[in-house]
C-alpha cells in the first residue's frame, strides 16, 4: 500500500488547508482587501506584459508597465490603463 495518507488531514481539491504549508501554529493571516487586489492586478498585468511582449505589442507593453510600475510604488493605476488590461484577451 501506499504511505499517502487519504481522509480526514487531506483539504478539498483547490482549497488550501486552515494553517499555511511548513509552518506550525494558528492560521494563516489575511491580507486586506486593497492588498489582495493590487496583487490581482499586477498579476494580470504581467500576464498581459507576457502576451503583449509575444504579439510584439508595444503600446499595451508600455501599458503594462505603467501599472506594474504603479502598482510597486503603492499608487493606484488609472482607469484607462487597467480597462486595456483587462480587456486584452477578449
Amino acid at each position: 500500500m501506499s504511505g499517502i495518507p487519504f481522509g480526514k488531514g487531506v483539504p478539498a481539491f483547490g482549497k488550501a488547508p486552515g494553517q499555511g504549508f511548513g509552518r506550525k501554529g494558528g492560521a494563516m493571516s489575511e491580507q486586506p482587501e486593497a492588498a489582495k487586489q493590487d496583487g490581482g492586478a499586477l498579476d494580470t498585468a504581467r500576464t498581459v506584459l507576457e502576451a503583449a511582449n509575444d504579439f510584439r505589442d508595444e503600446a499595451t507593453a508600455a501599458v503594462c508597465r505603467r501599472v506594474i510600475e504603479q502598482s510597486m510604488n503603492g499608487q493606484q493605476p488609472s482607469l484607462s490603463d487597467m480597462r486595456v488590461i483587462n480587456n486584452y484577451f477578449q
